[in-house]
């Protein structure tokens, strides 16, 4: 069992106490830079290994025509999203995708979130996508919104065995087979006279509504509202907005100023525009600290291109399935 699992199986007066709750957050990070990987040796192996960059290069590919074709939808629909976290980082700093990172964030405010919740399982399905990605949007006991959708966790190796374990609630779509996977997060504004409670609120009503759907104590449609108003988030505009309860969870809530992010504006990623914050650096010290621009010392080893080499019986095989993929996305998005 992981560590995750201990902490779950301890009386709720314990786990959810916030002293408790920020000890055991401050713990995991604290294992995964021990077991971490140091960022220049990475760099440094990632430079000699020929048949590991052209994997990492298709898969980067197929990641970004994926993110493209969301792109495409959210025009047409007219929603509002922006490159999130390590990808809006990876886009100032590297100008792309960072090089150890293996997925793209996105974020989205509440109101066009729900908008796209509608909207992408009609774009899969007009561009008859449906049989070959995912789209999972989890509620109680652990029920896929998009009842009649492949989900992003239904991830089999070679052998047939599912290889993903489906916990979290926010949306995601991916592209089944060579698995690539987009995050997409809700944000939430935050009443304006509930500001400077809300960093005591969140983690710990975040992490029990996390426990109660994993142990399908609650339906997600009678919990998130009134989760959500613990807190102090409301769907009105206000002067701010933050993660909200559907994500990771985590113990530092990060607090964004709306007029530091709209207009979205457009920044690089991998040789194509996508949507931004107007300040960047807000968004980035807000998330990172003020060093973000700075290599860490030690970077978490990512195991998604290993999962996607167990998902095929050769080399030949996952390179025709990038390659299909690919072809198939780019015709897809030249004529979206």
């Amino acid at each position: 069992m992981t560590l995750e699992d201990y902490y779950l199986k301890l009386p709720g007066f314990i786990k959810f106490n916030p002293k408790i709750l920020k000890l055991s957050f401050d713990v995991t990070d604290r294992i995964k830079q021990s077991n971490g990987i140091s960022t220049k040796d990475y760099l440094l192996k990632l430079s000699e290994e020929s048949e590991v960059n052209n994997l990492r290069r298709k898969f980067r590919q197929l990641y970004v025509e994926l993110l493209i074709f969301v792109d495409n939808v959210c025009n047409k629909h007219d929603i509002d999203y922006w490159l999130g976290f390590g990808t809006l980082l990876g886009a100032v700093r590297h100008g792309g995708f960072i090089p150890w990172d293996d997925d793209i964030d996105l974020v989205i405010l509440r109101k066009d979130y729900n908008k796209l919740i509608e909207a992408l399982p009609k774009e899969l399905e007009e561009h008859d996508l449906k049989q070959s990605c995912g789209l999972t949007l989890l509620l109680e006991n652990r029920k896929n919104y998009f009842g009649d959708f492949n989900s992003v966790y239904d991830v089999e190796d070679k052998d047939g065995n599912l290889m993903i374990d489906g916990k979290y609630n926010f949306l995601q779509i991916a592209w089944l087979k060579p698995f690539v996977k987009i995050d997409i997060f809700p944000f939430d504004f935050i009443e304006d006279d509930r500001l400077d409670e809300i960093y005591g609120k969140f983690a710990p009503t975040q992490y029990r509504f996390y426990d109660d759907m994993l142990r399908n104590k609650v339906k997600f449609a009678d919990r998130i509202d009134s989760a959500r108003s613990e807190v102090g988030f409301t769907d009105s505009k206000t002067r701010q907005f933050s993660d909200t309860i559907e994500g990771v969870p985590h113990w530092k809530i990060r607090v964004f100023d709306y007029d530091k992010t709209f207009p979205l504006e457009s920044i690089e990623f991998e040789g194509y525009k996508f949507k931004c914050p107007k300040d960047c650096d807000h968004h980035l010290t807000s998330m990172f600290g003020p060093d973000y621009m700075e290599f860490p010392k030690v970077i978490e080893n990512h195991n998604t291109l290993e999962l996607i080499e167990a998902q095929f019986a050769s080399t030949e095989e996952m390179d025709n399935a990038f390659e299909g993929a690919i072809e198939l996305f780019k015709n897809i998005n030249k004529t979206f």
